[in-house]
This record gives C-alpha cells, structure tokens and sequence, in this order.
C-alpha cells in the first residue's frame, strides 16, 4: 500500500464511521498493519493509506498490534512534549504538546467496544492517529517558528502530496 503523504488532500479528509466491520475492513487493516511494519511505524491511519473510514492500527507495545475502529477519547489529563514524527512527513519531527493521560473508547476488529486508560507513548500515538481521522496534521500543532526551521523539507514532501493528487485524479 501507498502512504500518502504530506500535501494529499485525502489526509484533510474527515472520515466515517465503520458501521460494518466486515472481511474488507479486516483486510484493510492487515493491509495496514503490514504496510506500517514495512515502512517502519508504530502507528497508521487509513487516511494515510487513501481510505476513508475512521480506523487505524498501531504497535507501540513490541509486537502487539492493535485494530482501532472509531475511536473516541473520553477524557484526558496532564500534558507532555514529545518529538514526533509521521508516515506522511518522512524525516520529519516536531516538539508536539499532548495530554499525557487519555480514557478512550474504540471497538476492535471482533466488533467489541473496549474502553482502556493509558499514558506516555500509547496514549500519545492513539491521539496523533485519531487527529488524522479529523483531517488534523503535525502541522497544525506546532509553532510558526518549528514551520519556518521546517519549511525546505515540508515543500519537498507537500510536491509529492500533490503530485499523489494528480495520481489518484488519473486512477
């Protein structure tokens, strides 16, 4: 699978809910878990690979990896800072201000509704996948001043957004 990049307007797409999860949602997210293996990441949204339902995959805990359908955070705490970086922005990282606690709700693969309450990397990656759900890049996170320091590298990435643009108008 592509990872879209920076620039794609798929990635300022809200998504929608699963409604179904059926053996094309389960295929997409094998799909995904191993395009994120491959590329390598701890974190993948369908947005960034062209899909448009709200889900995403991680493995933040070595070797467990999660299917996550229409998650949603109930409630959060504390704040951290933490250099992040995305599948959509090769080679790039920013300062990103988070809450550090977060209680989300989600169902998995098997239809289940799990709540869970975590903290530090999970809770921090849950909450960067769930933004690309919303259409909300690293981007929008960050000062002018990481942007400007930036900038070189995200106009190089932004091209080959837009030129997957031109790609999928053609498809």
């Amino acid at each position: 699978m592509e990872i879209y990049k920076y620039g794609s307007e798929i990635l300022r797409t809200d998504t929608k809910k699963v409604e179904n999860i059926d053996q094309k949602v389960i295929d997409l997210l094998e799909d995904m878990i191993e395009t994120m293996i491959l590329a390598p990441g701890i974190g993948l949204a369908a947005p960034q690979v062209g899909s448009d339902l709200s889900m995403f995959v991680m493995n933040v805990d070595d070797g467990v990896f999660e299917r996550i359908i229409n998650p949603v955070i109930l409630e959060t705490t504390g704040v951290s800072t933490f250099n992040e970086g995305c599948l959509s922005f090769p080679q790039i990282y920013f300062d990103i201000v988070r809450p550090e606690w977060i209680r989300v709700s989600y169902t998995n693969e098997k239809g289940e509704e799990v709540i869970r309450e975590r903290e530090g990397l999970w809770a921090r990656c849950f909450q960067h996948e769930l933004d690309h759900l919303k259409g909300k890049l690293m981007v929008d996170l960050v000062s002018k001043k990481q942007l400007r320091v930036n900038r070189s590298e995200l106009d190089s990435i932004e091209h080959l957004g837009l030129a997957q643009n031109l790609g999928a108008i053609r498809s």
